[in-house]
């Protein structure tokens, strides 16, 4: 199956951002030079990439490679370890089963929504309670447009205490495969169990669309200790609804001047 970075509706999204799009290869043009990122390939032609005259390939592949002049690096751009729901085998535990019912009893409704401002604002939120790095904007709202009518949706969180939305995450999906691209949680949020409803609403999202698949996009790698130290909590959350633990080979880089 086609990875979701090599399908046309992430090539439109990195359209987007200003980057060419060539045989599944992203090229930004920097004066005489590029900078080149190969993400999740089904194949690796860099014959192609002779006319743009790349400083730096970027690989990120599925599985292990051995090719010529790229070596390991320690920045990756792709979480290089994630979990995967089968959503024909969902058995939660105990505990996240208990979350859910405590969003049930303080009546929390989940509900699709498509005002992806409102939820970037929230997200902006979530990123600064957990002292992480906000998301760009537009790579949000890009995101969640260029997958759309039929590709991407929002659910949104809400409590009768509050006005505004609590919780929620943006879905993409390709295939039989959707991720679990952003996810955001207030401080109300937290105190709720917001979260966990907004993914278990998302789980039976997906069973109704009879994908099969939902990437939970992210845990925390030892591999990659320094840059994902800070996933170790919503890791703890992401483990909390079992699936299987898929480990990507990394990321390599080749400097090179064509």
């Amino acid at each position: 199956m086609t990875d979701i970075h090599q399908s046309p509706n992430y090539a439109k999204y990195m359209e987007s951002l200003g980057w060419i799009v060539e045989g599944g290869t992203f090229i930004k043009k920097l004066w005489f030079t590029s900078l080149v990122k190969i993400q999740r390939p089904t194949a690796i032609n860099l014959e192609i990439l002779k006319k743009y005259h790349p400083f730096l390939i970027k690989l990120e592949p599925l599985t292990e490679i051995n090719i010529s002049g790229f070596k390991k690096d320690s920045w990756p751009l792709l979480p290089t370890k994630t979990l995967i729901l089968d959503l024909k085998k969902i058995n939660l535990p105990k505990d996240t089963r208990y979350e859910i019912r405590k969003a049930e009893r303080a009546n929390v409704r989940v509900e699709p929504c498509q005002d992806v401002e409102l939820f970037y604002k929230m997200l902006q939120e979530t990123m600064k309670i957990g002292h992480w790095s906000v998301p760009i904007r537009h790579e949000v709202t890009n995101l969640y447009r260029s997958f759309q009518p039929s590709g991407s949706t929002l659910l949104l969180s809400y409590s009768p205490a509050f006005l505004l939305p609590i919780a929620g995450c943006l879905l993409i999906w390709h295939g039989d495969t959707a991720h679990y691209m952003y996810a955001a949680n207030t401080a109300a949020g937290r105190k709720l169990g917001a979260a966990y409803l907004t993914l278990w609403e998302a789980i039976k999202f997906c069973q109704k669309k009879r994908l099969k698949y939902l990437d939970l996009e992210g845990i925390y790698d030892d591999r990659y200790s320094s840059q994902t130290k800070r996933w170790q909590g919503f890791t703890k959350f992401k483990l909390g609804w079992g699936g299987k633990i898929v480990e990507y080979p990394g990321s390599f880089s080749r400097y090179i001047i064509f």
